[in-house]
C-alpha cells in the first residue's frame, strides 16, 4: 500500500486516514457539528498534520527506516505523461536491493527506557520512534501492513499491542505531556483503531476499508 503513490502522485497514507477520521464515530466526538479534519496542506515546524478548530493529531507510520529505504529504491518507473488521459504507465525494473524484514514492533517492545534516557539508540528507527513519541501532540501511529485470517479478533489484537506497546506508551505518560496516543491496524477488511488509557490499549472503533475513499482508490491501483 505505501508504493500506491505511484497511481495517485498527490496520494499518502495520510489522505486515507483523514478519511478514517472523517467517517469515525469516535473522533466526531472531537470536532464540532458539520465540521471535517483537514490535512495540512503545507506544514511548517510544529504543525500538526491533522486538525479542525478543536482537536489536532499527528500522523505516524510504524516502518522500519531500512524497509522505507529499500522499498523507494525498488520503486517502479512510472510516466505520468498522459495522466490527463486517464493513463499512467509503470514499467517494472530490476530490483535495487532485498527489502529486509520489518522489526519495528519487536524494537519497540524490546525497548530499553533507561538507555534512550541517555540516548543511547540500537539504530535510527528506535531513535525516530523515540523523537516521535516524545512530541508534545496528540498522535495516531499507524502500522501499514494488513493481518487476514487471524482468529485472535480485534480484542485479541489490543491485548498483544498492548504488551508490545507498554513500555514505549509507559514512557510517553511519564513525560506529562498529557496528549492522546493512539494505534491503528488493518485487520480483515477493517481499520482497527485503539487508544493508549490506563497503561492499556483500549479498542475504541472498527471501520470498514470501503469508507475510505482514498484507501480504495490506492487498493486499486496498488503497484506491489
Amino acid at each position: 500500500m505505501l508504493n500506491g503513490k505511484n497511481a495517485f502522485p498527490n496520494i499518502t497514507y495520510e489522505n486515507f486516514l483523514i478519511d478514517l477520521l472523517n467517517v469515525s464515530s469516535f473522533f466526531s466526538e472531537k470536532r464540532s457539528f458539520m465540521e471535517h479534519f483537514r490535512l495540512q496542506e503545507e506544514q511548517s515546524a510544529g504543525e500538526p498534520d491533522a486538525f479542525t478548530s478543536t482537536y489536532a493529531l499527528d500522523f505516524k507510520l510504524l516502518v522500519d527506516e531500512d524497509v522505507m529505504v529499500a522499498r523507494y529504491k525498488n520503486l517502479p518507473e512510472v510516466d505520468y505523461s498522459r495522466m490527463s488521459e486517464g493513463f499512467v504507465f509503470s514499467k517494472t525494473k530490476e530490483k535495487v536491493c532485498e527489502i529486509p524484514d520489518d522489526k519495528i514492533l519487536e524494537y519497540i517492545k524490546d525497548i530499553d527506557i533507561d538507555k534512550i534516557k541517555i540516548k543511547e539508540y540500537r539504530n535510527r528507527t528506535e531513535e525516530s520512534i523515540v523523537k516521535n513519541i516524545k512530541k508534545d501532540k496528540n498522535l495516531l501511529l499507524y502500522y501499514p501492513y494488513e493481518y487476514y485470517g487471524y482468529p485472535i479478533g480485534k480484542d485479541g489484537f489490543g491485548k498483544v499491542l498492548s504488551e508490545i506497546f507498554q513500555k514505549l506508551f509507559t514512557y510517553r505518560d511519564s513525560l506529562g505531556l498529557k496528549k492522546d496516543t493512539y494505534v491503528c491496524i488493518k485487520i480483515n477488511e477493517n481499520f482497527v483503531l485503539y487508544e493508549w488509557k490506563g497503561s492499556r490499549l483500549v479498542f475504541r472503533e472498527e471501520i470498514h476499508e470501503y469508507l475510505c475513499t482514498n484507501y480504495m482508490g490506492l487498493k486499486t491501483y496498488a503497484v506491489c
